[in-house]
């Protein structure tokens, strides 16, 4: 009888449907870039979830709400940006 391999360790918001909805975002640096940030910063991804944290608790709560644009008023390609 073979063991059968451990599932695969994520994290549990990753898996979780019925948590919060979330939004992933992809960054285009150059390969220098990314290695100079990783030296200074060993983990960057969670160096920059704190600079957002950080940035939308010195906003205020005003600016944490969403408000859509008016209907027909896309200002960039993606529109509202919500599939």
């Amino acid at each position: 009888m073979q063991d059968t391999p451990e599932p695969a360790p994520y994290h549990q918001a990753m898996i979780n449907a019925e948590g919060a909805p979330t939004r992933t975002l992809t960054i285009v640096l150059p390969e220098s870039d990314w290695r100079a940030l990783r030296a200074a910063e060993p983990d960057a991804v969670a160096w920059l979830q704190a600079r957002i944290r950080e940035r939308l608790a010195s906003a205020g709560p005003q600016s944490r709400t969403y408000t859509p644009p008016a209907a027909g008023a896309t200002e960039t390609f993606w529109g509202d940006d919500d599939y």
